[in-house]
């Protein structure tokens, strides 16, 4: 099974009371070791963790998360939210990118994780190499014909729409917005008179475990590089839209 491509987990059963829902939000870019923490948060039992890798596969969940992106009504917004992830123990990457006011409204009790790179200019460089092709005409192009691509793409669009609205930031890999979101999120974190915990994945076990009241497991603390697996995905999703076209234009 490949993250991003499918998604075999169970979803877990909805949660009808909001507030004894969600423990933990992972508010740190893609790239910034979300995959780690969520490994390392469900090692810790905040299980499950919803990542964006968990929404990707699934049509249904990328659908809604586009249309909760440009919700306006908050009662409604928070509505579609609560939707999208309740049951979950904790939420990291691009969920909780979109709506950290929104999360910590609805969660009061969270604990906020803010995860870093060493530098701007180390996640700027991996998120380019990793995720740049996502962004590009020639994925749009090439997943035409697939609605799980399209509305990957969708999301993605949508994903530079919101940071030019946000942050004046058309350039999503670049170091200006790599430190305009962080300041963001502490802003919001400040607003609320709450705590926020700013994580690298080589500070280990310790931080995590005392910030969110855990013991230190007997295991090394999960490392998840999924640089390479983003180049898989390139490849397996190039070699789709080409004998995809291919079949379409022999037909």
């Amino acid at each position: 099974m490949v993250r991003f491509l499918s998604d075999k987990r169970i979803a877990p059963t909805p949660n009808p009371k909001p507030k004894q829902d969600l423990l933990v939000i992972g508010a740190g870019l893609p790239r910034t070791a979300t995959s780690s923490l969520q490994a390392a948060l469900e090692e810790l039992n905040l299980s499950p963790c919803l990542h964006m890798a968990q929404i990707i596969p699934h049509n249904s969940r990328q659908e809604l998360l586009i249309a909760t992106t440009h919700t306006k009504d908050t009662a409604t917004r928070q509505k579609q939210l609560h939707t999208l992830i309740s049951g979950y123990a904790a939420v990291c990457d691009m969920p909780a990118i979109f709506f950290l006011s929104d999360l910590m409204d609805m969660y009061p009790d969270a604990k906020v994780i803010l995860t870093t790179r060493p530098s701007a200019e180390t996640w700027a460089e991996s998120c380019r190499e990793s995720l740049g092709f996502f962004f590009s005409f020639g994925f749009a192009v090439l997943g035409l014909l697939w609605r799980s691509e399209r509305l990957w793409f969708r999301l993605n669009m949508r994903i530079l729409e919101w940071c030019e609205e946000r942050f004046g930031e058309g350039d999503i890999f670049s170091v200006g917005f790599y430190e305009k979101y962080n300041e963001f999120v502490r802003g919001i974190v400040r607003e609320r008179g709450r705590e926020v915990l700013e994580f690298k994945a080589e500070d280990g076990w310790g931080p995590l475990c005392a910030f969110i009241g855990r013991e230190v497991p007997k295991v090394a603390f999960p490392r998840v590089n999924e640089r390479k697996t983003f180049v898989f995905i390139k490849w397996v999703l190039v070699v789709k839209g080409v004998v995809s076209w291919g079949a379409l234009g022999g037909m």
